[in-house]
């Protein structure tokens, strides 16, 4: 205050001389860069970083030839002040030009000023689109503002006097009857007659100085659309208070209650501002100007407020009307809506800005009843969708459980003692609870006068204390509401430690009956503060765990019998949460707003939460039904709409409001995420009416066996089930029939256990061939079944039953005649003359249908490796080749189909060349078939007219006759060993008797002394593990005598090393032998011994070989003496 008083004393000093004082300024520095760099600070550089160097150059340089330019760069400059820091700069910079200007540079300033205050022209208005209209008032708005407190600030420290003292020019200035260079247009202005009209025009035009002049350029004229009501009211919060010395509301309180703690003295404070205004540029005529018309322009706004209030009522009320009555609002309405309700806030808010700086009381808004009319709507006699009687059926809660969690809440009455269910001890703090209680009572009296109609005004609510931060955070009014540090100076220490360690137990307490103790443990430490402290807890929950809402809802309702605050008070934090969430479109709160509504939510389900509270904020996000509030009101629906929907007083009003639900979502196109929510949280709350589901009554025995074969078998178990199932009763036609369907229905096992069946089948097939013989005609037929009807929805099923054949085969069920039957079967079964071809269609195999490609992959990859061998190998390579032919026919396989083939070929056969063509595969076929033909022929002398199916079934039919003659022989043997015959020697003739013996089944006895047979076996077996090894001395083979011999002949034929001696080690590579020589040190057990062997056969050779001579000899003397 005393930099600007000291500042209006040299201004107003150097206006009173009209000019500077010239011996203050001596050897000036006229360097056009540095004046040049001057005007550039002024422009850029005008704040109070480097006001003090400006300060130094306006002392040191010589600008009198540059003051039309740094007018202009200081009037850019000043749009960059943005603080009261820079603001106070600035006008130190612009004194400091005044003192050393006033005749040149302060008059241009003045004019400039002056022109950027000017409201814009009707003319230039009318020529704009509403749109850009609007867009050029925004930046007119905010730019003015800037201009306008540095203008006040200036004219605060005397540099701007009046609005006339302004000059557009230098030309038109004319200082002491001595014009100034005019550049060349001098006589053209400022004439007498000019002048006289000025001086007639000095009393009025001056009265009230710069600052009047300017508020009523811009207020008077403002009385359609009040567009400047944001320049007024940030004029009034910037300065009213100093030019005005009007104290706001606000600050006048919070001033008394200091005055009362610190007991200064109000009056001589109120005279010393007093007196330091009338120092200032403020008279007391200037003040009552400047307040007359701000007062008038009030006024004016206010009746406008109220019509805007009305106007907006009257929209909600068509709004409402047209919603109930058609399920939705047009895109249009919508815009106009949220636009006026956008406007109409803003208007709301500076009117409660400037009429708080002014001391005024705010216009009476009265409240439309327009929900009066929405029950007739809603409550008719019958519904567009239901009957009414939908919502009759079934419970408020999902099960009985759900129902005692919210409906069976203890009575602490019964459980505390009665002196401690008192919520207010003292009368003391009757007066501290009420002042606690106002802000909360001010949001709760709209709802509690308007219970009968939920549907209120959603304008109505949104900013209460008409504050310009439209992103308020609800926590700052809960710490408000609930402010424990008055309070706490009453309370022990030990007792606020038990209240702390409490509510530090809560996020713990993830169960019923531990939320109903802390319930009772906190009735016994009841108070004030600790109910304070409770409620801020409770509101406090992290947004990540929302499973803490229930439980948290249920020990407010428990409390909230005795202690009604802790209900009323995080009910109205939770509302005005959820209304400050509403305001806030951003992406990031979607937990909150869910944690928000879901805990309202579960109130309403323990009835803390009036229902019209919950419907207004259903009615509020369904009005808005954009991305963030379909979330908002799945999270409703999910939480309380089967509550609200079964009960009786919110059944009707809660299915209108279903239907509106799912009429906009027909309506609007969501995506399927927000589609999916809204079905489910509909169907959540309302679900269908739907038969309930008839359980198949199965019998016990039924149960146990498919408990074995689906629940209990694996590796593990595999033994001890089998065991299970044989002991079960298989004469019983009953048992023997589940025991078949269960091991033919393999597509109802885990894929991964079809081998664990087939262990279990082959098991059983040994004890009961007939029932073996069942399982695999059926798994047969079931394959060729699936060819036939080629259903798309059975191909997992077909897939499981092809693997199935193939494990009964690896486990010795079947012979491979069936396989390959099956593998032909699935290749040829509907194709003319038995052989896929490209040019003919086959309606059961079409080109583009693979499958049955994958059926084949499918065996293969299961047994095909077993075909490594024999007559076997060759009928594989046979099929691979017609395979391949088969997969050519058809158009190009999809990719993992081509992925599928290439894995089997190579498992299989990894060296197979592959074909590439159709043709190339179809001849190497007919080369294949004639080659057998030809061999048939040869074998039996006969034709076959297909050649191809009836060469591989005579290949089977004579496999089959081998193992038919092979089973008749063991039959023939098995019947001489059972037998018992009987011969009775009578003297007529003998007669022979046959008995066979019955089957005898193996018993428990033979599955024992299995079992110790095979334990001695392994036995004996580990016990030779570690007996030497007998060296295996074989000659060389014929084949690869030839190449050994020419190894020989070539070590012979080099340096023989008597270190080493030679081995030849002979290997087996698949069928081929392999010999190769190996280097054995001399010294070593394996060369001595086979040396000393050597050695001793040698000798054996040599007395054998003598023995022959001798032998030889002494015949040949022997014939030689006869």
């Amino acid at each position: 205050m005393e930099t600007r008083q000291a500042l209006w004393q040299a201004n107003m000093l150097v206006w009173s001389k009209g000019k500077a004082d010239v011996s203050l300024y001596k050897n000036l520095d006229s360097n056009i860069k540095k004046n040049t760099t001057f005007i550039k600070k002024c422009k850029t550089a005008l704040s109070a970083d480097s006001h003090q160097q400006l300060l130094n150059d306006i002392k040191k340089l010589s600008l009198e030839k540059y003051i039309s330019e740094i007018v202009g760069s200081s009037i850019e400059g000043m749009a960059k002040c943005k603080n009261t820091t820079d603001i106070a700069a600035c006008a130190q910079v612009m004194s400091a030009l005044h003192q050393r200007f006033p005749d040149t540079f302060t008059l241009l300033l003045t004019h400039s000023l002056h022109k950027i205050l000017q409201p814009p022209s009707r003319q230039h208005l009318a020529a704009l689109t509403p749109e850009q209209r609007e867009k050029d008032e925004l930046a007119r708005i905010l730019k003015q503002r800037t201009y306008l407190r540095i203008a006040v600030e200036l004219w605060h420290v005397g540099v701007l006097r009046y609005v006339q003292d302004g000059i557009p020019s230098l030309a038109s200035a004319n200082l002491e009857g001595v014009e100034a260079p005019r550049d060349g247009v001098a006589g053209m202005v400022g004439t007498s007659k000019e002048k006289k009209e000025e001086k007639e025009g000095d009393k009025h035009g001056k009265a009230g100085g710069f600052v009047y002049q300017v508020l009523k350029d811009l207020l008077s004229s403002d009385t359609t659309h009040y567009t400047n009501l944001p320049l007024a009211a940030s004029f009034l919060k910037s300065f009213g208070h100093q030019l005005l010395s009007i104290v706001p509301r606000k600050q006048r309180a919070a001033e008394q209650h200091k005055e009362e703690e610190n007991e200064t003295d109000p009056v001589a404070t109120a005279d010393t501002a007093e007196k330091q205004n009338e120092r200032a540029a403020v008279t007391l005529e200037n003040r009552a100007m400047i307040e007359d018309i701000l007062v008038t322009y009030y006024n004016s706004v206010a009746k406008h407020l109220l019509k805007e209030h009305l106007y907006i009522q009257r929209m909600e009320r068509r709004n409402h009307e047209t919603l109930y009555a058609r399920g939705e609002l047009s895109e249009e309405t919508k815009q106009r809506c949220e636009k006026a309700t956008k406007a109409y806030e803003k208007l709301l808010a500076n009117t409660q800005t400037i009429a708080d700086c002014l001391d005024l009381e705010m216009p009476d808004l009265p409240e439309d009843d327009i929900v009066t009319k929405v029950p007739i709507v809603s409550s008719g006699s019958g519904n567009t969708f239901t009957d009414g009687k939908e919502y009759t059926g079934g419970g408020a809660f999902e099960d009985e459980d759900a129902r005692k969690f919210y409906e069976d809440l203890p009575d602490l009455c019964v459980l505390v003692p009665g002196v401690f269910l008192e919520s207010q001890p003292t009368k003391k703090s009757e007066t501290d609870e009420r002042s606690v209680k106002e802000e909360p009572a001010a949001e709760e009296e709209p709802a509690a006068e308007e219970e009968p109609h939920p549907e209120e005004d959603t304008l109505h609510d949104m900013d209460p204390a008409g504050n310009d931060d439209g992103d308020i955070d609800a926590s700052a009014l809960i710490d408000e509401a609930i402010t424990t540090e008055k309070d706490e100076t009453g309370v022990k220490p030990t007792q606020l430690a038990l209240v702390d360690a409490l509510l530090a137990r809560l996020p713990n307490l993830a169960n019923r009956d531990l939320i109903d103790s802390a319930a009772v443990e906190f009735c016994y430490m009841n108070s004030k503060v600790a109910r304070k402290r409770l409620i801020k807890t409770l509101l406090g929950v992290p947004r990540q765990r929302m499973d803490l809402l229930p439980y948290y809802a249920r020990l407010v309702a428990v409390l909230n019998t005795y202690y009604p605050d802790i209900g009323e008070t995080i009910v109205a934090a939770l509302d005005h949460e959820f209304k400050g969430l509403q305001r806030r479109k951003n992406k990031d709160l979607a937990e909150t707003r869910a944690k928000n509504i879901r805990f309202i939510s579960e109130l309403v389900k323990f009835k803390v939460t009036p229902p019209h509270t919950i419907f207004h904020m259903f009615k509020v996000a369904l009005d808005d039904f954009s991305n963030y509030n379909i979330e908002v009101i799945c999270n409703l629906l999910e939480t309380c709409g089967r509550f609200l929907l079964k009960s009786p007083d919110t059944s009707q009003r809660m299915a209108t409001m279903l239907e509106t639900v799912m009429r906009k979502k027909t309506v609007q196109h969501l995506d399927n995420r927000l589609s999916m929510m809204v079905e489910n949280a509909y169907y959540q709350a309302c679900p269908p009416d739907r038969v309930a589901t008839v359980i198949k009554q199965r019998p016990t025995m039924e149960l146990y066996i498919r408990k074995l074969a689906y629940i209990d078998l694996n590796k593990k178990s595999l033994d001890k089930i089998l065991k299970q199932m044989r002991k079960l009763h298989w004469e019983d036609e009953t048992v023997r029939h589940i025991l078949s369907k269960i091991f033919q229905k393999i597509w109802k096992v885990k894929y991964s256990n079809i081998h664990l069946i087939a262990i279990l089948a082959s098991g059983l097939n040994r004890y009961h061939p007939d029932f073996g013989m069942q399982v695999v005609d059926s798994v047969i037929e079931e394959i060729r079944v699936g060819l036939e009807q080629n259903i798309f929805k059975h191909n997992q099923r077909r897939i499981a039953v092809t693997k199935y054949l193939g494990e009964l085969y690896n486990y010795r069920m079947i012979d491979s005649p069936i396989i390959f039957d099956t593998l032909y079967t699935i290749i040829t079964l509907g194709h003319d003359f038995g052989r896929p071809a490209r040019e003919r269609y086959c309606p059961i195999d079409s080109p583009t249908d693979f499958f049955r490609i994958r059926l084949c992959c499918n065996l293969l990859d299961t047994c095909g490796m077993c075909f490594d061998r024999g007559n076997s190998k060759i009928k594989l390579d046979n099929f691979l080749t017609f395979f391949q032919m088969y997969i050519l026919s058809k158009v190009k396989p999809p990719m993992d189909v081509d992925f599928m083939v290439t894995d089997t070929f190579e498992m299989l056969r990894p060296q197979l060349k592959l074909f590439t063509s159709y043709e190339e595969a179809n001849e190497t076929v007919d080369r294949m078939l004639l080659d057998q033909l030809k061999s048939v022929q040869g074998a039996e002398g006969k034709h076959q007219e297909d050649g191809f199916e009836d060469s591989e079934s005579s290949d089977s039919s004579s496999d089959e006759g081998e193992n038919d003659r092979a089973a008749i022989r063991e039959r023939e043997e098995e019947t001489e060993e059972h037998c018992d015959m009987t011969v009775d020697h009578d003297a007529d003739e003998d007669v022979v008797v046959m008995k066979h013996k019955e089957e005898t089944l193996p018993t428990e006895d033979d599955d024992e002394f299995e079992r110790e047979f095979s334990k001695m076996m392994n036995e004996s077996i580990e016990s030779r593990k570690f007996e030497k090894s007998i060296i295996l001395d074989v000659p060389i083979p014929m084949n690869l005598r030839g190449a050994q011999d020419r190894r020989t002949a070539a070590q012979s034929s080099d340096k023989r090393d008597d270190s080493h001696m030679s081995f030849t080690l002979l290997t087996k590579k698949g069928n081929r032998q392999q010999a190769k020589t190996m280097e054995v040190p001399s010294d070593s057990v394996l060369a001595v011994s086979t040396r000393s062997k050597q050695e001793a056969e040698r000798e054996e050779q040599q007395q054998l070989k003598q023995l022959v001579l001798n032998y030889c000899t002494l015949g040949g003397q022997k014939n030689w003496q006869f």
